[in-house]
């Protein structure tokens, strides 16, 4: 989401000989890149990562935010990065609001329901990556290369080769395997020869930060609407919220092209009077949703992660989240081959890495999806579907729960970086809005 925060500077990236061997690199340093770099750095195996950007001279803002399950938090808690990000910036979600249209059904989510200390968290891209990145520094057995490229890559019986280039020259690394972390647009996926298949859906996303008369108390609301879903995050600040706004693609230009009062007006219909007037809007962003899925997650000595394995719609902000579910299964399996002395580039460590991962990934991608052309479309006996199904969730005691405990992330049997039990909520818990 749009911020005006200053960059974030962090110490430089130290010279480092011009040739290494790795059990692990990673191309790739954003979110899921960096904290599998973290994850196995804090295990002692040894990790180039790489990225193409110029990271020495901080962290700027992206304009961006992510709404991170209590299972990603997690996450980053056992990896030791949390607390730099509760110090920094992070608003926790204690309540979802999810309607549809003009519908008198809503259903209500609360975190008393699972005894969580929140539903979630909304935190500035910026500020996860800057904490990835210090931790990253502090284990020794990470190697940072920034700004650099992975040319190209061959793998052979018992390593793989990558071809990086930096600063004008090249080097060669060898290493036990290879983790694509690269982004939805992964070159590198293309250079695996891996099947991609991907979708739109004829929608824009338009992000930007309202500021209202009246607190948000912590609730988040997901609002269903003809023209695509409509999410509104609380953060670090009562008085702002993070919006996500679906249209149609047609929408953009003229939505896009709105003065700073004139946005406020066009999306007051959206946003609602439960938080007063808006009062300002910062510069929005705007993108593109779209579905896609590797056919694969596994090569020779190779692994996708995040967004080079899969992208989903933002409807219910899995995309992220789904990423960092990939980094601690993959994690733990390579954490405990380098504790059994077994090659981190296994055939059967790789298998096991997608059995666990590509069928929930897939569940989730085909659920999400569903939603949105489910919740997007005018049929009226699907509308009475949708709000039929609503109400269901919120009358039936045990559907509820358990499609929390999938969303947030913290189903029976998650991959150990997860097992990390978190404090009980404070008392009394906030009157709710």
């Amino acid at each position: 989401m749009p911020t005006s925060a200053a960059p974030l500077a962090i110490a430089p990236t130290a010279a480092k000989p011009r040739r290494l061997d790795f059990e692990v690199v990673i191309a790739g340093a954003g979110m899921v890149g960096s904290t599998l770099a973290a994850a196995l750095g804090q295990a002692g195996i040894r990790v180039g990562l790489i990225e193409g950007r110029d990271l020495s001279q901080g962290v700027g803002p992206d304009g961006r935010a992510s709404a991170l399950a209590l299972g990603t938090a997690r996450i980053l808690q056992r990896i030791g990065v949390w607390p730099l990000m509760e110090a920094w910036g992070v608003s926790p979600i204690h309540r979802i609001q999810v309607s549809d249209g003009e519908s008198p059904w809503v259903a209500q989510l609360r975190r008393e329901m699972l005894q969580a200390p929140a539903l979630g968290y909304v935190v500035e891209n910026q500020i996860t990556q800057k904490a990835l990145l210090q931790r990253i520094r502090e284990c020794p057995s990470v190697t940072l290369f920034s700004p650099a490229q992975v040319q190209s890559f061959s793998p052979a019986a018992d390593h793989i080769r990558v071809e990086l280039a930096q600063e004008g020259s090249r080097q060669t690394l060898r290493a036990a395997l290879l983790v694509v972390a690269d982004g939805a647009r992964s070159r590198l996926r293309e250079q695996a020869g891996i099947p991609l298949s991907r979708w739109g859906y004829g929608q824009v996303c338009i992000v930007s930060t309202l500021t209202h008369e009246h607190p948000h108390r912590q609730v988040a609301y997901e609002r269903f609407q003809v023209s695509g879903p409509f999410a509104i995050l609380p953060t670090s600040d009562p008085h702002r919220s993070c919006v996500v706004w679906t249209v149609r693609q047609g929408d953009r230009d003229r939505l896009m092209g709105l003065s700073e009062a004139e946005f406020l007006q066009a999306i007051r219909p959206c946003f609602g009077s439960q938080l007063g007037a808006l009062l300002a809007a910062s510069p929005r962003a705007c993108y593109e949703p779209q579905r896609a899925h590797a056919q694969t997650y596994i090569g020779s000595r190779l692994a996708l992660v995040g967004d080079a394995a899969h992208t989903t719609h933002p409807l219910g902000g899995q995309g992220a989240n789904l990423g960092m579910r990939d980094v601690a299964a993959l994690a733990a399996l390579l954490i405990e081959a380098k504790m059994a002395g077994r090659d981190p580039g296994d055939p059967a460590l790789l298998k096991a890495y997608e059995r666990c991962r590509r069928p929930e990934n897939a569940l989730v991608l085909f659920a999400t999806d569903a939603a949105n052309r489910l919740f997007s479309n005018r049929s009226w006996p699907l509308l009475v579907l949708r709000r039929l199904g609503l109400w269901g969730l919120e009358v039936l005691p045990l559907l509820k729960p358990a499609l929390m405990r999938q969303a947030m992330g913290i189903r029976p049997h998650q991959p150990q970086l997860q097992q990390l039990p978190f404090p009980a909520p404070p008392e009394p818990l906030a009157t709710p809005v």
